[in-house]
């Protein structure tokens, strides 16, 4: 039995050598020079063939150029590859301006609620771009990566945000109920969002800055850090690990507030004395 796993691994490693000589005398040493290969558009198919694009390493060469997408409008927004993005809330047909690198401009595409490249293997990688949202109703927004966001003029019953990555999120304007979820290092400044309620959920060392003026509930798990510049008149903590809370007033920060627990105490009768 080991004989002949062992005869299956030698010839597999025989026709392995045999294959990428096959390559290297086809594509010639230019193409192992110049990095490698890939499939031409992105796809597994009978009818693809192999080929190099210097594209695939080199997204940020080319002059900088604007683009605009057509777009039909969304209440949501998926902001899927590298970019510093601008939602600007205005009436009137939706619209998404990119601006960057020629080559990775032209290869940005919305396909629903997202923006993204057009190919899977881009994703993440590549320069970071500009982009300009222009939509009336957008209330939910996703956002990962090392990407930014910028809410301005914002004006609707609810605001949801997740962030995940080391994203980071800015908004200004007006909320009855916001409602964060943050993963990993992402960081959302609310300091000018006037909101009644807050909802605020981190795990991992997430920051969060939020002025609701009637509720919050903070859920921490990990070491992130929730500011509240104001002192909602309800307010449910329930922390787990070293994240903690801290009140911020006009004279300074002050210690972490009290709050309701998320969970019943213990009645009287049931602690020591």
């Amino acid at each position: 039995m080991i004989r002949v796993l062992l005869m299956i691994a030698v010839a597999g490693f025989v026709l392995s050598v045999g294959a990428l000589s096959a390559a290297v005398a086809i594509g010639g040493p230019d193409a192992i020079a110049r990095g490698g290969w890939w499939l031409a558009d992105g796809r597994w198919s009978g009818h693809n063939e192999w080929s190099w694009d210097s594209d695939h390493h080199d997204t940020d060469s080319g002059p900088q150029v604007t683009r605009t997408l057509e777009w039909t409008g969304a209440d949501s927004l998926d902001v899927n590859l590298p970019a510093d993005v601008r939602y600007i809330q205005t009436d009137g047909p939706a619209s998404v301006t990119v601006t960057g690198p020629e080559r990775a401009v032209q290869r940005v595409v919305v396909r629903g609620d997202s923006i993204r490249y057009r190919h899977r293997h881009h994703m993440g990688s590549g320069p970071k771009l500009t982009i300009v949202v222009r939509a009336p109703a957008i209330s939910s927004f996703d956002v990962s990566g090392r990407s930014s966001l910028a809410i301005e003029g914002y004006r609707q019953d609810s605001l949801r945000i997740e962030v995940s990555g080391e994203a980071e999120v800015e908004a200004a304007g007006e909320a009855q109920e916001v409602n964060l979820d943050i993963s990993g290092r992402g960081d959302v400044d609310l300091a000018a969002l006037k909101t009644r309620g807050a909802v605020v959920d981190i795990s991992g060392a997430g920051d969060a800055t939020v002025a609701p003026t009637e509720w919050a509930r903070l859920e921490i798990s990990g070491m992130g850090d929730v500011r509240l510049l104001t002192r909602p008149a309800r307010l449910e903590t329930d922390i787990s690990g070293a994240g903690r809370v801290r009140e911020e007033s006009p004279q300074g920060p002050s210690e972490e507030p009290s709050s309701t627990p998320a969970t019943p105490s213990p009645s009287p009768k049931s602690s020591k004395l």
